[in-house]
């Protein structure tokens, strides 16, 4: 079985309890399953990869202090069609995501990069793509 070039991204969220709502509604829509859950993390997997929430500090505490901190600047998840691109957005909008922008081809990516991009609990932002004919 070949191996998956990346092993896990670690999440670091300030609103832990919306997360696990957040995360727990679209990552199974995207066909990942959890792997794991904890009082201050939790964890989904897909084909090796695996994505791991936890609490932490919001970055207007004090940044020096070598605790887990909120950031990246986006994840992109793969779905398996425009559809599911389609259903991700309706799932998420029930949930109250902030959804900055609803599905839609992207043109400067190509006719066939089909994209919406959410606000995770914490402002993180996360792309759900479908890319191909």
């Amino acid at each position: 079985m070949p191996v998956h070039p990346i092993h896990h991204l670690q999440i670091g969220t300030d609103a832990f309890n919306v997360a696990k709502k957040f995360y727990g509604a679209l990552l199974p829509a995207l066909g990942f399953d959890s792997v794991f859950e904890k009082d201050d993390s939790f964890g989904y997997q897909r084909e090796g990869f695996e994505i791991i929430i936890v609490k932490a500090k919001s970055t207007a505490d004090d940044l020096w202090e070598p605790e887990r901190r909120v950031g990246f600047d986006h994840l992109a998840l793969n779905a398996d069609s425009r559809a599911k691109v389609d259903e991700c957005a309706k799932l998420l909008d029930e949930l109250g995501a902030e959804i900055d922008d609803e599905p839609a081809v992207v043109s400067e990516y190509g006719e066939d990069y089909y994209a919406l991009w959410v606000r995770d609990p914490s402002g993180l932002r996360i792309e759900v793509v479908y890319q191909g004919a």
